[in-house]
């Protein structure tokens, strides 16, 4: 079995997304309320993994495959390591001088046609669909919202790109 990396721009956060289960059947959603959610809660929600991935993500290139994505109430989640990605439009922060690695592109567009650009938009990477995990059976979707939880913090960036596998 080939292993993925795993990549989202936090370090050691885990990171929620809305997700119906793909069974006979559907689980409500996980609850959140309007204004501040602390991440206490939303961690106190997913202490327990059931995974719901076929295998394990590498956090990068090199290491284990020890990730699992995991299911609860209606939400996904898994941990991830602190992964910058600068790629979408170019900026002053985020082009070819300031990256080795830049991609002008992402996977999703604005409503305007236009890329992303990671300088203005906070944005997550998921998973390329693959025989370990596909994200879009627990539809979760270029622009989905999801949570990012640092510590005591917490963010509500978007959903802007699978991310491709590695070789």
């Amino acid at each position: 079995m080939r292993v993925q990396s795993l990549t989202l721009a936090a370090a050691g956060v885990a990171l929620l997304a809305p997700a119906p289960f793909p069974a006979a059947r559907p689980s409500p959603p996980v609850a959140v309320r309007e204004g501040n959610v602390r991440a206490a809660d939303l961690l106190a929600k997913v202490r327990d993994c059931v995974p719901v991935s076929k295998g394990r993500y590498r956090s990068d290139a090199g290491s284990r495959a020890e990730i699992p994505v995991c299911g609860s109430r209606g939400a996904v989640f898994w941990k991830a390591d602190m992964d910058i990605d600068c790629d979408g439009r170019p900026g002053l922060v985020c082009n070819g001088r300031t990256d080795p690695s830049f991609s002008g592109t992402t996977a999703y567009r604005q409503s305007d046609g236009r890329y992303l650009s990671a300088e203005t938009l906070p944005y997550v990477v998921v998973p390329t669909p693959s025989g370990i995990w596909d994200h879009r059976a627990y539809g979760i979707r270029g622009g989905s919202v999801v949570a990012v939880i640092y510590k005591d913090r917490v963010q509500y960036p978007l959903v802007a790109a699978p991310r491709q596998p590695e070789n």
